[in-house]
Order: structure tokens, then sequence, then C-alpha cells
């Protein structure tokens, strides 16, 4: 077990340190950030403070990917409410595979921007249809036992 986390600290030590190169921060840069975690050195590091450090290093590489996280969980959070409106339960890879059929797209997160904004916002419509025929349904029902 030991030799597993070894391994993944060598791994994301390498990441963390391609990383830094790619986004063009120096030294005096590395080390401000190593100082946010009351360390000198990368190795000193946890394996999970190295995992916070390269998602926060590649999203300063791309703004863009924050707001493509947001709409991910917004679409994904949509479709469960989906299949929840429907009476049914999903699991994440069957929510996941829903969108990529929806978007035509081969895996989640090669959807675009604005197909998960598109798909959200079908999902959620679908949803308040869903409900509202619902709720339709059993006022109907409603009115037929008065009368009955």
């Amino acid at each position: 077990m030991n030799g597993l986390m070894e391994k993944q600290q060598k791994v994301l030590l390498k990441k963390f340190h391609t990383l830094l190169g790619k986004a063009g921060i120096g030294e005096e840069g590395k080390r401000e950030l190593l100082a946010t975690y009351g360390v000198f050195s990368s190795r000193d590091l946890s394996a999970r403070d190295l995992l916070d450090l390269c998602d926060r290093i590649d999203r300063m590489m791309r703004p863009d990917a924050a707001e493509l996280d947001k709409w991910r969980k917004r679409v994904i959070a949509a479709i469960f409410g989906w299949r929840k409106a429907m009476g049914d339960t999903s699991s994440m890879a069957e929510v996941k595979a829903i969108a990529c059929r929806a978007a035509e797209a081969k895996y989640y997160n090669a959807i675009p921007l604005d197909r998960l904004r598109s798909l959200y916002y079908a999902f959620s419509k679908k949803t308040k249809d869903l409900e509202f025929v619902e709720k339709l349904t059993i006022d109907e029902l409603d009115i037929k036992t008065w009368v009955n």
C-alpha cells in the first residue's frame, strides 16, 4: 500500500512541475504556492495536496474550466431530477450516458459549453412538465372521486 502511495506521489510531483512550466510559473511563484500549504518543498506535500495544487494551476491556465465544471454539475443534477420525476433512480454512469446520447458526444467531458447549457434547460423543462402533468392527473382524479 505504501509503495502505491509513493508511486502516486511521484506521478503527481511530475504533473505538478509540468503544470508549473506550462503555466509559466517560476521559482518565486512555486514558493508562494507551496507556502499556502506550509511547506518549502513540493516533496513535503501529501498526494491530496499535490492533486489540489495541480487542479488550481490547471484552472488558472484555463479559466473556462470552472464554467464548464459548473454546467456539467448542473446537467447531472437536471438529469437526476428528471429521472426522479419519472419515478426512476439512476447511477452517475447512467446519467452521464443519457447526457452523452442527448449531446451526441463520445464521452461526458467532450460536451461543449453551449450544448451543456441547452441540455440543462431541456431536462429542467422536462422535469417541470412531468411535475405539472402529475399535478393535473392528481387534481383530475380528485374531481372524479368527488363526482362519483
